[in-house]
């Protein structure tokens, strides 16, 4: 079936490009193919230098796009009448990144009193291990299921003065983008970030904090908590960062020379990927 489609789409002049963004180890059935879907294909499209130089094993035809925000979101108003600090985390499968953070962030919790609240998106057991009631979670709202929708999940970071992005430094993780950083500086949160793949974005100090182990993450927490000109400044840094560098209008030219560089090498990439079939897929 898939040799079918594929050559019915090249036999129509197409160019076949898979859009990866995840480290392909974690998917059985893409190990269990031989890589199938890199490999039968024109090219594929990533969005980290780190994906590239891992998928270019099964394809010489790998695109670097890094991920931008659709549009820039409404700046967003400090509310300097209210001591209140909104936390936020949102993300899916990350235990062993915020687990070790979870005693600091408990502390930070007797420590601050009534000062902190939480808003978690999709991920239930960070909701339940924080030590207060002072917390929301927000998850799928037709099935039940955790995903939450994306103008939730936004609206969210939208409304936090804090965005917590833990990150620990494995292979799966080296494969991530800097999305969830951006997504934060458009919407006005300050974060607070580990060092995988966040410090080849965020400037330290300047428009966000990195931290290099649960003793620093403690500290820079608690600055982030008392400080709200420390977080206006490094949320206002960071949002002008997104609307100068990081938006898709800003990139669409290069995107689109790209696409037409592919279409007129299409006759060129529809030899290799036969040969690349051949080679590994004979029987497909």
């Amino acid at each position: 079936a898939m040799k079918q489609m594929l050559s019915r789409q090249a036999a129509q002049g197409n160019i076949i490009v898979h859009e990866f963004d995840d480290h392909p180890a974690i998917f059985k059935e893409l190990v269990e193919n031989d890589y199938c879907s890199f490999r039968a294909v024109s090219a594929v499209q990533v969005s980290t230098q780190y994906l590239a130089d891992e998928l270019r094993a099964f394809n010489p035809h790998i695109y670097l796009f890094e991920n931008q925000l659709p549009s820039l979101p409404e700046r967003r108003s400090c509310d300097v009448s209210t001591d209140r600090v909104t936390i936020f985390f949102g993300a899916l499968n990350r235990r062993p990144d915020w687990e070790p953070l979870m005693p600091a962030i408990n502390e930070a919790v007797r420590r601050c009193g009534d000062r902190l609240y939480f808003c978690v998106v999709s991920d239930r057991g960070f909701y339940e291990e924080l030590e207060t009631a002072a917390k929301e979670y927000i998850g799928g709202v037709r099935d039940g299921g955790i995903v939450a929708p994306y103008e939730r999940y936004t609206a969210a970071l939208h409304a936090s003065d804090i965005a917590l992005l833990p990150l620990n430094d494995t292979a799966f993780n080296r494969a991530k983008s800097d999305l969830k950083f951006i997504e934060a500086a458009g919407h006005g949160a300050a974060v607070l970030a580990a060092p995988t793949v966040y410090e080849r974005t965020v400037k330290d100090g300047e428009t966000g904090l990195i931290y290099r182990s649960p003793q620093e993450f403690a500290q820079k927490l608690e600055l982030l908590v008392k400080r709200a000109d420390l977080r206006r400044m490094l949320a206002e840094n960071a949002y002008r960062y997104v609307a100068e560098h990081r938006l898709l209008a800003q990139h669409i030219d290069e995107y689109a020379a790209v696409y037409r560089e592919l279409f007129e090498r299409r006759e060129e990439l529809e030899r290799e990927r036969l040969q690349r079939v051949e080679k590994f897929f004979p029987n497909l």
